[in-house]
């Protein structure tokens, strides 16, 4: 994967600048453009029983003050030395996003996961979930509120050996390289309900045990092509649910990101609610 541009929405919160310090690390490492964004969203109309019709005009000074901000925040990145755009929009954020990123051939998108609404990243619904859940290319939620940027030193890849994982993994290999060096954690959760593992166990099934070897010979084969370009790396199997092992390994590990393909090998597409990759957005 090339990363030339970079989309970062922003409404202006410690947040968004939070996600504006991580693109831009981000695009020093691998010569990317950043291209911020705002959206202006306006109700349908701009009529309340109490407050009656909201002057025309106030609009107008809402979308020239959300100028002002948003040119003081591109005049500071190109500061930096790095190539910047801006622009703002007037639709829903959640659909306006992804559909930038389509119209501009962004590569990656880089937001907070919550904003100036104050809402926290556990709310179904919440505007980073959704451009997860629609955008074609890749999104990079920023959940730390400390200042400085990523600092990438370790990374989490979940596995399941599907097309999604093998880019995702991909990506998260050049990643180490460029913006590390980082140390590569790849972990397989294989979930079996409970009735079937009793049952497999009381009838003296072996399938599980041959599950649990093909898993470890893929990810070690993984794990040597990792090793043979240079790059710290080591795997973890397990049972269980993928998004609980997922969360707790890189709170375990402390790790810095989270690399994931949106739907996997039970052909679940990324349009789908309570996926594994929007449940890891909503909990990690």
């Amino acid at each position: 994967m090339q990363i030339k541009k970079i989309l970062v929405p922003t409404d202006f919160s410690e947040h968004a600048d939070r996600a504006i310090e991580t693109a831009e690390g981000l695009a020093k490492s691998v010569g990317a453009e950043i291209q911020l964004l705002h959206v202006l969203h306006l109700p349908v109309t701009a009529v309340t029983p109490e407050a009656g019709v909201v002057p025309v005009g106030f609009w107008q000074d809402l979308r020239g003050f959300a100028q002002k901000k948003l040119d003081a925040s591109r005049a500071a990145i190109e500061k930096t030395g790095l190539r910047c755009s801006a622009e703002i929009t007037e639709d829903v954020p959640g659909f306006a996003i992804g559909a930038a990123a389509k119209r501009t051939n962004a590569d990656l998108i880089v937001m907070g996961s919550r904003g100036l609404t104050g809402l926290k990243h556990v709310l179904l619904g919440s505007v980073a979930e959704r451009v997860v859940r629609t955008a074609e290319c890749p999104v990079l939620t920023v959940k730390h509120e400390e200042k400085g940027g990523l600092k990438l030193r370790t990374i989490v890849v979940p596995m399941d050996f599907s097309p999604a994982s093998d880019q995702a993994r991909a990506l998260a290999k050049d990643l180490a390289k460029k913006g590390g060096p980082a140390h590569l954690i790849l972990v397989h959760a294989y979930y079996v309900p409970v009735e079937l593992e009793q049952f497999l166990i009381q009838q003296g099934n072996p399938v599980l045990d041959r599950l649990s070897e093909t898993v470890t010979k893929d990810l070690e084969k993984i794990l040597l092509s990792l090793q043979d370009a240079g790059i710290s790396s080591e795997y973890v199997a397990n049972r269980g649910a993928p998004e609980r092992l997922i969360v707790e390994l890189a709170k375990q590990k402390h790790a810095d990101l989270i690399v994931m393909g949106t739907h996997g090998r039970r052909g679940l597409t990324h349009m789908l609610l309570g996926s594994v990759a929007e449940r890891v957005v909503r909990t990690a």
